[in-house]
């Protein structure tokens, strides 16, 4: 399938040594040491190695895995809310 992205999409990124203290501002350090956060969207557990990101739907934050799927269905939904 070849898919053509029509156009701008502003990404913010973290670096991985920032990761630790974005988790710990987000009360989320513990959840993902523990297991306890899961992808919003395949329901896998997140852990430092497949974690993608947090988005904001309505209020919520939402972690997402690093899977295209996940990723493509965060872009939609941000897409969705403007």
């Amino acid at each position: 399938m070849n898919t053509q992205v029509e156009e701008k999409v502003t990404i913010k990124a973290v670096y991985d040594t920032e990761l630790n203290s974005l988790l710990e501002k987000l009360e989320m350090m513990e959840d993902m040491k523990n297991g306890k956060i899961k992808c919003s969207f395949c329901d896998c557990t997140l852990i430092f190695d497949n974690f993608g990101g947090i988005f904001n739907e309505n209020g919520y934050l939402k972690p997402f895995c690093q899977k295209t799927e996940c990723y493509i269905e965060v872009l939609m939904r941000k897409n969705a809310l403007k």
